[in-house]
């Protein structure tokens, strides 16, 4: 595996375990919209669903797929807006229990994100030199 590839590996993994932090923080922090608009089980089940969806890209991208280059991109980009949005409004409102819960496991979504993006663009480029088989 070539050093790039062990970065991007690194780096979504790490992401990938703060992902399910943010899960778990959410459940624990009693996020608002849990018991407001859906279940707390059905708040689990689609949190395991789009936990899932990423660990497919990861597996493409091991397997060297381009197209998952791509979409582990995208999955970075959203995860820093989600550790972004979790901050911005537990700052604004004040609260974080019943509110806002997923502000510190997003700081982690924040900063494996960014080096995600950073090194899948990375891939991306080194995919379209004709560096590594896409």
């Amino acid at each position: 595996m070539k050093p790039l590839q062990r970065k991007s590996v690194l780096f979504m993994l790490l992401l990938l375990f703060f992902h399910a932090a943010h899960i778990l923080e959410e459940v624990w922090g009693r996020f608002w919209p849990v018991g407001r608009y859906y279940s707390m089980e059905v708040f689990i089940i689609l949190n395991l669903v789009l936990f899932a969806v990423p660990l497919v890209f990861f597996y493409y991208f091991l397997a060297g797929k381009r197209w998952a280059v791509y979409m582990c991109l995208v999955y970075g980009a959203i995860m820093i807006l989600n550790g972004l949005g979790h901050n911005i409004a537990t700052i604004v409102t004040g609260r974080y229990f019943g509110g806002f819960a997923g502000g510190f496991s997003g700081i982690g979504l924040i900063f494996s994100g960014i080096p995600v993006v950073y090194y899948m663009r990375a891939n991306l480029k080194a995919i379209y030199k004709g560096k590594q088989n896409g």
